[in-house]
């Protein structure tokens, strides 16, 4: 799933926009037909500061050209993830369609409702799984449906402080860490979220890959907003500004 861990810093854009193409890929369910979709056309590293960067999930996952949806048969799949659906599952996805007639969905939320249900039937990873909750915590809180947004982050966050007590690779142990501070402060525990801090800067201190050196400091300046996410409120704290 090629568009869920793309992440680059040094690519720079002239342009702010994201643009896409229309494309057609095969239905997994009903593969005599096509299905129509989206795909990114163009893009740059300033993705990686809109506000879904405090959910560390990144375009074309957060928007909704970025969910493919194939009308003849009704399957879902986040962008790109279309491939390598095994037998089983494509039985027990064919079964579920057939039984809930779930076709021609138009609105967001019916797709991520859609999304959700047929991801519970595919033999996902956990570290996939939980990247698709704060997947649908950004959508869903873009849709203004807060409560909704935030179980989801709750959910993903109890998964996170579980992933933090295993053996995970630097990276992943940045990023949860700063997700883990995020979400601990938003849900209300401030004594969690500076804890998780501090934990991330000792790391981000000690980072000696100099491949991960840039992901540190790009890290490293987001939590100058962690701390002024309100519990609550909305994950994203908005534009810092002087004298705030």
């Amino acid at each position: 799933m090629k568009y869920l861990f793309i992440f680059c810093f040094f690519i720079t854009f002239q342009s702010y926009a994201t643009t896409w193409g229309e494309s057609e890929v095969e239905d997994p369910i009903e593969p005599e037909f096509k299905c129509k979709v989206q795909e990114p056309a163009s893009s740059g590293s300033y993705i990686y500061h809109w506000p879904s960067k405090y959910d560390q999930v990144f375009w074309p996952l957060t928007a909704p050209q970025g969910i493919w949806y194939c009308k003849n048969s009704g399957f879902i799949a986040f962008i790109g993830d279309f491939e390598e659906i095994t037998k089983e599952e494509k039985i027990k996805i064919s079964q579920y369609l057939k039984e809930s007639g779930q076709k021609n969905i138009d609105s967001l939320t019916s797709k991520l409702e859609l999304l959700e249900a047929l991801y519970s039937l595919r033999n996902k990873d956990d570290e996939f799984n939980n990247r698709i909750k704060r997947v649908f915590a950004y959508l869903y809180e873009q849709e203004g449906q807060l409560e909704l947004a935030n179980s989801y982050r709750k959910s993903a966050l109890e998964e996170i402080n579980a992933f933090l007590k295993t053996d995970l690779s630097e990276y992943k142990n940045l990023e949860y860490l700063y997700v883990a501070a995020n979400y601990e402060r938003q849900l209300g525990s401030i004594s969690n979220s500076d804890s998780r801090l501090h934990m991330l800067n000792t790391a981000i201190e000690n980072i000696q890959d100099d491949k991960l050196k840039g992901f540190g400091s790009y890290l490293l300046e987001l939590t100058k907003d962690t701390l002024r996410i309100k519990p609550n409120g909305i994950l994203a704290p908005g534009k810092v500004e002087d004298g705030t």
